[in-house]
């Protein structure tokens, strides 16, 4: 007897290709892939949000909040260099900013801690996170194995100007040193002692989202935001993000409406509000959402993705063709968008169109 393709028999054996609809066309692709040894996961209809919440870039924006500048506290030498380091600061100037801050703290009228909290923030830019223990180390006279230990800051009494030191330090562990978890929560929680630290509560927040610590995160994010809504349109796109990690898609939705509220162009809000939408089921709601997203953002690629996996799943395959095609022409190199279309095509019966995808998906990934 000739041998025969496992994957013959079961094509002859369970199927009448005669009686089938799309959908259970769709089901055999599956099947068969997975027999062929195509990794199961990647059959998951994956749908793509974005959130812009990184405490990596996020530090910064505490130069841009800090309106002392606007008001000179004094017209000594140490004020000029001081004011001109926020300046230089602003416009990413950093290694002429950090000469400025050093000068500045040598005149004793001028803020050591606000001096040392603008250079931690360019030694960060410059990746520079040794720099930031040598700096707090003399600032506080403290040996910097001490800064190391996590019970060094459980035990030190609060003091506000430390908290910028454990807020850089807090941040810079998180980007650097990653592991040391235990510390890296001595810093935050020694951070976020003062109750007006909106800074610290955010990249403490993003650390809990990292570590999908998300109740934490919520809470540190709902006190963030009772510090500054004029400017949380960041805080309430992840947020929202986050509520839907958790299950609770009531409070996500109404983390993207008060958002659209106040900016009714968020391209960001308007995808991942449908994603939302789609994993409710809510398929109608998501298309539209989806549509506003890349009406205000033609190049949102996302949002041509997303709405291409709702096409697919609700079986409108023509119009998951054109999304992923138009996705592909975006970005040449989004294998999963081939993979996906690939399975558009043979729904569609264009077997030769379908190969053809699935190859060149395989191309992508095998990179």
């Amino acid at each position: 007897m000739p041998l025969v393709d496992k994957n013959v028999y079961i094509w002859v054996f369970f199927f009448n290709p005669e009686k089938m609809n799309r959908k259970q066309w769709l089901l055999i692709i599956i099947f068969s892939l997975c027999l062929q040894g195509i990794n199961v996961e990647a059959q998951t209809l994956e749908l793509r949000e974005i959130c812009h919440f990184d405490y990596r870039t996020d530090y910064t924006s505490i130069a841009d909040r800090n309106k002392d500048d606007l008001f000179p506290k004094g017209s000594t030498i140490g004020f000029v260099h001081f004011y001109r380091g926020i300046s230089l600061l602003r416009q990413r100037l950093y290694r002429e900013s950090i000469l400025d801050f050093k000068s500045a703290l040598t005149d004793t009228t001028v803020s050591r801690s606000l001096c040392n909290l603008y250079l931690g923030i360019a030694f960060m830019q410059l990746n520079l996170p040794d720099s930031i223990l040598i700096m707090y180390s003399k600032a506080m006279n403290v040996p910097i194995p001490e800064l190391k230990k996590p019970e060094f800051w459980d035990n030190t009494p609060y003091i506000k100007e430390n908290t910028f030191g454990a807020y850089l330090m807090g941040t810079n562990n998180a980007m650097h040193h990653s592991a040391d978890t235990i510390l890296i929560e001595a810093l935050f929680n020694y951070a976020t002692k003062d109750q007006t630290f909106f800074d610290a509560f955010v990249n403490y927040g993003c650390y809990a989202y990292n570590m999908m610590r998300y109740g934490k995160a919520i809470g540190l994010l709902l006190k963030a935001r009772e510090l500054n809504q004029e400017d949380d349109g960041v805080l309430l796109l992840c947020m929202g993000y986050i509520y839907r990690l958790v299950g609770d898609n009531t409070q996500s939705i109404k983390s993207y409406d008060l958002l659209l509220s106040r900016d009714f162009d968020h391209a960001a809000a308007y995808n991942n509000r449908g994603c939302v939408y789609a994993y409710l089921e809510k398929y109608n709601r998501a298309i539209s959402d989806l549509g506003k997203a890349i009406a205000k953002e033609e190049r949102l690629i996302e949002a041509y993705w997303n709405r291409g996996i709702i096409f697919l799943k609700i079986e409108k395959f023509d119009r998951a063709i054109e999304d992923f095609s138009t996705a592909i022409q975006l970005q040449p190199g989004l294998g999963d968008a081939y993979y996906y279309r690939g399975f558009a095509k043979k729904a569609n019966g264009d077997l030769s169109g379908s190969v053809a995808d699935f190859t060149k998906a395989l191309q992508l990934k095998k990179k």
